[in-house]
């Protein structure tokens, strides 16, 4: 293997400052792959493109990466589920009366309160961190445009709420890979020992505080600080040079007309999801484990021993399963809506399954360059 020092780190530098620099994350992670080929081809431009598309290409190689790139995708197929069958609607209607409660008790108050449901629901929903941000997103959205609360707040609470709440609650496929690294290093019960050590992971408990404290104290500062005062003085929930990664159309999809809202059909799918997680991480890895005392051991371990991937595949998979049976039961949606609905699904979340591809293409690529 060829050592390459010091510019075995350009090319994921060059990838973080060009994305800062021209907010084209797609352009800079691509340019970052091919730099990388580039160095390891001998700067030789021709032989480094073709590389850089075979290193493309080499990302599917990979089960674990194609399951991520499939789930990514997959979960457009149920955001527009929850939403075509107004069970998100149900749901805004429920946040709506909490609001009015709220409004009478004290004018504001329900500003905190909707934030705060929106933190714990990006808490509760460990499975993936895509998939909590996505979905807290298409939540809370209808509400949080209701109340003049800025787009950045929205983003700022589901993105600082589902990656901490991924390692607080390891019931997913970052539990997984790190009791996998656990069993590597020879410690026979990864799940107790990764239990044990959530206290000490001082980072996501602090980062659940911040926003908790932010929500409560009705204090922002900084570029929020600012993106409060423009909704505030000018309605306008995003800036104007705001750039959205996700279409509108996956967290704002129309509702079909002639049926009741009914929040169920929004939280049966999303909490088969959900529940579905550790018995799939179990399921995975129960035949992998050899040696155990009790049936409580036997899971323990085979929950370390599952994959993640699969896991968040599986879980996903489920939850559209059942939702395709509630709806059908109901009489909401023919077979042909649904299948219609799953491929638009999947077409509006293909942004995200690319960023994923160009992530796992540029890890690769910075792993051969050591």
């Amino acid at each position: 293997m060829n050592d390459y020092g010091i510019l075995s780190i350009l090319p994921p530098i060059i990838a973080i400052i060009l994305a800062l620099k021209t907010k084209q994350v797609y352009v800079a992670l691509l340019f970052g792959i091919w730099f990388a080929w580039i160095i390891m081809s001998g700067w030789n431009f021709l032989d480094g493109t073709l590389a850089t598309i075979e290193g493309l290409v080499d990302v599917f190689k990979s089960a674990g990466n194609t399951r991520t790139i499939m789930f990514s995708a997959l979960v457009g197929a149920l955001l527009l589920f929850i939403q075509y069958s107004k069970g998100v609607e149900g749901f805004v209607n429920k946040l709506n009366v909490l609001i009015e409660y709220f409004e009478k008790k004290q004018s504001g108050f329900s500003r905190v309160v909707v934030q705060l449901l929106a933190l714990i629901t990006g808490v509760l929903l460990f499975v993936e961190t895509s998939i909590s941000s996505l979905t807290v997103g298409t939540l809370y959205r209808p509400v949080f445009d209701k109340l003049k609360i800025p787009r950045e707040k929205l983003a700022y609470i589901a993105d600082s709420s589902s990656a901490p709440s991924s390692i607080i609650i390891p019931f997913n496929a970052w539990g997984a890979f790190i009791m996998g690294l656990l069993l590597t290093q020879g410690i026979d019960k990864p799940f107790s020992m990764l239990i044990s050590s959530i206290k000490y992971n001082f980072y996501p408990f602090i980062a659940i505080l911040i926003v908790f404290i932010v929500i409560v104290s009705k204090k922002d500062f900084g570029p929020m600080a600012k993106a409060e005062k423009r909704t505030k003085e000018t309605g306008k929930l995003l800036s104007d040079d705001a750039k959205p990664m996700i279409s509108e159309t996956i967290t704002s999809y129309e509702p079909k007309k002639g049926i009741k809202a009914k929040a169920y059909n929004m939280v049966i799918p999303l909490a088969t999801m959900v529940i579905m997680m550790p018995i799939n991480l179990a399921y995975t890895g129960w035949g992998k484990v050899e040696n155990y005392n009790s049936f409580s051991d036997h899971l323990s371990q085979a929950i370390g021993n599952g994959s993640g991937s699969s896991s968040v595949l599986y879980s996903v998979l489920a939850s559209i399963f059942v939702a395709m049976i509630l709806y059908r039961s109901q009489g909401i949606m023919k077979t042909k809506e649904m299948v219609d609905l799953v491929l638009k699904g999947i077409s509006e979340l293909m942004p995200l399954a690319l960023l994923m591809m160009l992530a796992f293409a540029i890890s690769d690529a910075c792993n051969q360059l050591g």
